[in-house]
């Protein structure tokens, strides 16, 4: 794989979409910045978000890529229990109701995830 910091055209490689297992999610620690990043795999497409609860824009996950509920089907924010939906970010359920996880962009080409050199950033 090539390295994650290289330029693609304003993007840089994240990882393989093979590295992450199908219906699961990974954490990541960016290059060069504090904000942490995850995805989420549903078979060739992935979803990224910054790994921020906007409850309180604290990290999601208690242990290293616990980012999903037991059945896989929801994005859970370990601190206080809030349920957001994989494919919008959208809090479901919990105190942060109808806020969303801030989205990254996201793209597979060759297998490989790409995302921008540029990323959303977390209010403070």
């Amino acid at each position: 794989m090539e390295r994650p910091e290289s330029n693609r055209g304003g993007e840089r490689a994240l990882c393989r979409l093979e590295e992450i297992p199908d219906g699961q999610a990974r954490g990541f620690l960016p290059y060069n910045r504090e904000d942490r990043l995850f995805a989420v795999r549903r078979g060739p497409q992935v979803r990224v978000y910054i790994n921020s609860c906007p409850h309180n824009w604290r990290p999601l996950d208690f242990a290293q890529d616990r980012f999903l509920s037991a059945d896989c089907r929801d994005i859970v924010c370990y601190a206080h229990g809030a349920h957001f939906s994989i494919e919008t970010g959208e809090c479901t359920s919990g105190v942060c109701l109808g806020e969303f996880l801030i989205p990254v962009p996201a793209r597979v080409e060759d297998g490989i995830i790409l995302i921008p050199l540029e990323l959303p950033q977390a209010p403070e």
